[in-house]
């Protein structure tokens, strides 16, 4: 069209940077395009929260202006001076006041009624005491209802002759502090457990309900028990 040569190295290449020239200046423009469009959309975004700024201040002062202040309290002051007679001002051209005497304002005050306001009681907020979860008030506290325990049932024991009560499934070391606050140290005595002594134990030790039957206590000890005895024998 031109007259130039399309396979000439320098045609070419002018007219690649051309292209590249033409490609650039379509990227500039659509993003000048992007930009303003956002920028007009960022201006119009904080135009209408200064302008519910501004309502909000206005409805703010319109209701300050509609709320009526509450007014201060004036505390009345008492006269320094009085007449002695109310009526001397009727008959006098002087009306400078007098010194109440101390005697007769004495013996007015202490004719006048007394009203004796109560005084009000100071209020105690209510203090909500969170309970002792600690080890030691746990166990004071199982030790505290050992004798709700049926030992005419299940037998008594000492610490010296406990067994390692760990051994049965589902007692920890915990739990085995538990039994011992209770007096509870051997399997005979859990194998001898019926299921009132199976209810009481296991709120005593503040365990779950049901548990020491789901883990089966009774059975275990019992299995223990008679290895003891059989060994012993």
């Amino acid at each position: 069209m031109f007259g130039l040569d399309p396979f000439s190295q320098p045609v070419a290449i002018i007219e690649i940077v051309l292209l590249l020239m033409f490609a650039a200046f379509i990227g500039w423009l659509v993003g000048r395009i992007v930009l303003s469009g956002r920028v007009n959309a960022l201006r119009s975004s904080i135009a209408e929260s200064e302008a519910e700024l501004e309502r909000c201040r206005q409805a703010k002062l319109m209701d300050n202006v509609s709320t009526p202040g509450i007014p201060e309290p004036k505390l009345a002051v008492p006269p320094v001076f009085v007449h002695a007679d109310p009526l001397l001002p009727a008959f006098t051209n002087d009306d400078t006041p007098e010194f109440i005497d101390a005697d007769s304002a004495v013996s007015t005050v202490s004719s006048s009624p007394v009203v004796l306001i109560p005084e009000t009681p100071p209020v105690v907020p209510n203090v909500i005491t969170k309970p002792d979860n600690s080890e030691a008030a746990v166990l004071n506290r199982i030790a505290a209802r050992a004798s709700e325990v049926n030992f005419d049932r299940i037998g008594r024991a000492t610490a010296t002759e406990s067994d390692d009560l760990k051994d049965i499934v589902g007692i920890g070391p915990f739990l085995e502090r538990k039994l011992h606050s209770l007096g509870i140290y051997t399997f005979k005595q859990i194998a001898n457990f019926t299921k009132e002594d199976i209810d009481k134990v296991n709120e005593l030790i503040e365990f779950f309900p049901g548990r020491i039957e789901r883990d089966e206590w009774v059975k275990q000890a019992k299995a223990f028990y008679e290895r003891k005895s059989g060994a012993a024998n």
